[in-house]
């Protein structure tokens, strides 16, 4: 059986050195390149390849976006890291069923990752668990996401996180929205989006609610002791504050 291989990384060179050492591997069919995450995931989606070899830092989607986005497919690929970065948790991709390679990979360690691939690929159905188990290891990244991904309809668009508003979850399904309208995000809690982003920016005001501090216009005293926030967009929408996280506004305007 050919195992189906998507190569992405943003660098051609790398992506031409793993395509050569792909040669000697008999039972890899490479289906496509890309060299950034959005075309990455565009690929996959359009290909559905057994594995990817997938660089970490890219532009548009860095690595780890990709993975979140891929669950949501009906049949994810299995993963295998390739960069040139060792800050990543290497001893625990050691111990799992993925694998993750640093540049210059060699042609041994390489071969060694797809024989660790090819009994994956006759338990697919323990993929997903595996992909939530290795996201769970990552370390938190010490830069902030600059845009989102969020899926409308069959396209993948990228959104400025300056241009959040707000956030929430809602039914176990964490939104977002901006001036324009609100999107679903693949995020599976809201803490898991709120680590992904610039804590001077955006303050958890609610158990359900984050809010961009720059898109407050008005906070509105309750005659509970709690308040509403008053955003700027069109709609002018409120949004609870609670006491409890009103320390940290109190922090930023001094009110």
């Amino acid at each position: 059986m050919k195992i189906r291989t998507v190569i992405a990384d943003d660098e051609k060179p790398a992506r031409e050195e793993i395509r050569y050492l792909l040669r000697a591997v008999e039972d890899v069919d490479i289906v496509g390149e890309a060299d950034n995450g959005l075309e990455a995931y565009n690929l996959i989606e359009a290909e559905r390849p057994d594995l990817v070899l997938l660089d970490v830092q890219m532009p548009g989607l860095d690595g780890f976006q990709v993975v979140r986005e891929i669950r949501n497919l009906d049949q994810s690929p299995l993963i295998i890291f390739v960069t040139a970065f060792d800050r990543y948790a290497i001893q625990a991709f050691e111990v799992s069923a993925l694998d993750y390679l640093l540049k210059p990979v060699a042609h041994e360690r390489l071969v060694q990752a797809i024989d660790r691939v090819r009994p994956l690929l006759e338990t697919r159905s323990n993929l997903e668990g595996k992909l939530s188990r290795f996201l769970e290891r990552l370390p938190s990244r010490s830069r902030h996401l600059a845009k989102v991904p969020v899926r409308r309809r069959k396209h993948l668009h990228l959104i400025d996180v300056d241009d959040i508003v707000y956030g929430y979850v809602r039914d176990g399904v964490v939104f977002i929205a901006t001036q324009e309208q609100q999107d679903m995000v693949s995020y599976r809690t809201l803490d898991e989006f709120e680590a992904e982003l610039d804590p001077e920016v955006f303050h958890r005001v609610h158990r359900s609610y984050l809010a961009n501090v720059n898109h407050i216009r008005e906070i509105i005293p309750q005659t509970s002791g709690n308040y509403e926030l008053l955003l700027d967009d069109p709609g002018g929408t409120r949004i609870p504050l609670s006491r409890q996280h009103a320390r940290e506004l109190r922090r930023i305007y001094k009110w």
